[in-house]
């Protein structure tokens, strides 16, 4: 890193402030199918990647090659971009180390080091267990475990400088049922910082239930009525709609949420966090892609919305502090705003309870489409399937329905939240009974 960032100040123009982002990702993926390994993956990624500002204009570009020559030549780029910006802006970099006193566990060295063979063992008998929990389960597909390390330097001009190393461990499965003429498919996955976080029984029964639950479906006349969302559909609602509480959003007036801070957008049973200091969590880190430390942040409490989630520069363009909320995807990338873990308060209802809280109500256990739900409007319509419930005993299962709201209109109206919680990635969530949303049937 001192040799690289050598190079780069001997290239860097006077006025120049300048920020140096390099990383290194090591992956290996396993893939089991019918009690065999079906395929072993690894594969390794390193770059760099140089902003510069002046003026308070940004350049930015990045190369794979770490030679003498292709630094000095990225240098060379990020500086004529940032010179050929006609626009006046406010792009600044951190000027001064911050002290983080959070102690996270964010490395798994013994997960990582653990017997190869072991974790094999350990996803054959995962697909056992998926196949010997219902008769009418046929077969267990895409049955996959992925470890991965990702290792990063960054560094500016004015002496800050952060480096982590971060372990992450990915297991997903699928299976399909069969009954008489009927087939049905499920799948859930688990993830974590820790090997030993994994929770391979939780993983086989959900991906068993997903999947046996859906067979002999029935068909369902569009009406509105109450929902409880899963946790694992309540979380894809929420990983859909983040992107209108981030600082990026607000600049670009890509949020419906642009004038409603301190006002009431949701039920008052509603509480929404994001924190990049939770110990062992996939979306945690000591500092932020600018350098700030992370902290937890209240981004909606009781139904009030409190805060946008900002990076240096959206914080500027904002008038705002910076809530440690920039995010990259790697070196091939400049800072942006997102989330880190991004929750939704759990309380302290049972499942049961929600189910029961009317006479008939739909259970969400799947949406399908979301890559088609509007975060500048809030709008979406999404196919689902899941099990209608009444009497709070399950009736049936419906596939292929459409479920038709806003995102904002659905948060007003949710009336009881659940205690079963779950992080599915670095988004969690419990179950979440909603008052009356349209299910379009079929």
């Amino acid at each position: 890193m001192e040799d690289i960032k050598a190079i780069v100040k001997n290239v860097i123009k006077e006025g120049f402030e300048f920020e140096i982002y390099v990383s290194q990702s090591n992956k290996v993926k396993i893939d089991i199918e019918d009690k065999a390994i079906d395929r072993v993956e690894a594969s390794k990624e390193q770059g760099l990647g140089i902003r510069v500002i002046k003026d308070g204009k940004v350049g930015f570009s990045y190369t794979t090659k770490l030679t003498k020559k292709d630094i000095e030549d990225c240098t060379k780029i990020a500086m004529d971009i940032a010179i050929s910006q006609e626009k006046e802006d406010v792009f600044e970099l951190l000027k001064e180390q911050k002290e983080n006193k959070n102690q996270i566990e964010l490395f798994d060295k013994e997960g990582l080091s653990k017997d190869r063979q072991t974790k094999i063992n350990k996803l054959l008998e995962t697909e056992d267990k998926i196949k010997a929990y219902d008769p009418r389960i046929a077969l267990v597909r895409d049955l996959s475990y992925t470890e991965s390390t990702y290792s990063y330097l960054m560094e500016n001009s004015y002496g800050v400088k952060i480096e982590e190393t971060l372990s992450g461990f990915f297991v997903m499965g699928c299976a399909i049922a069969k009954d008489g003429e009927d087939t049905s498919s499920g799948c859930s996955y688990i993830a974590s910082r820790f090997y030993e976080d994994l929770d391979f029984d939780l993983l086989s029964k959900e991906i068993a239930i997903n999947t046996v639950n859906l067979l002999n479906p029935k068909s369902f006349e569009t009406k509105s009525l109450p929902v409880v969302f899963s946790p694992d559909s309540m979380v894809s609602l929420l990983r859909a709609f983040s992107s209108v509480f981030l600082g990026d959003s607000l600049i670009k007036n890509k949020t419906m949420l642009k004038d409603k801070l301190q006002e009431q957008i949701a039920s008052e049973e509603v509480t929404i966090i994001d924190d990049g200091t939770i110990n062992r969590a996939l979306g945690s880190s000591r500092f932020d892609a600018d350098g700030n430390p992370t902290q937890k942040n209240i981004v909606v409490e009781n139904g009030v919305f409190k805060m946008f989630l900002h990076n240096i520069y959206t914080a500027k363009k904002s008038n705002q502090e910076s809530t440690a909320n920039s995010v990259r995807a790697g070196y091939r990338s400049v800072p942006q705003t997102g989330i880190h873990n991004f929750y939704l308060v759990p309380k302290n209802n049972s499942l049961e309870t929600l189910l029961g809280a009317y006479e008939e109500c739909v259970y969400i256990t799947e949406l399908m489409g979301l890559h088609m739900a509007d975060p500048i409007s809030g709008n979406f319509s999404l196919g689902a399937s899941g099990i209608v419930y009444k009497n709070a005993k399950p009736m049936y299962a419906i596939r292929a329905v459409t479920v038709a709201s806003n995102f904002l209109e659905l948060l007003k109206k949710i009336k009881l939240i659940g205690n079963d919680f779950r992080f599915f990635g670095h988004v969690g969530s419990p179950s979440v009974l909603v008052e009356n949303i349209t299910i379009g049937g079929v």
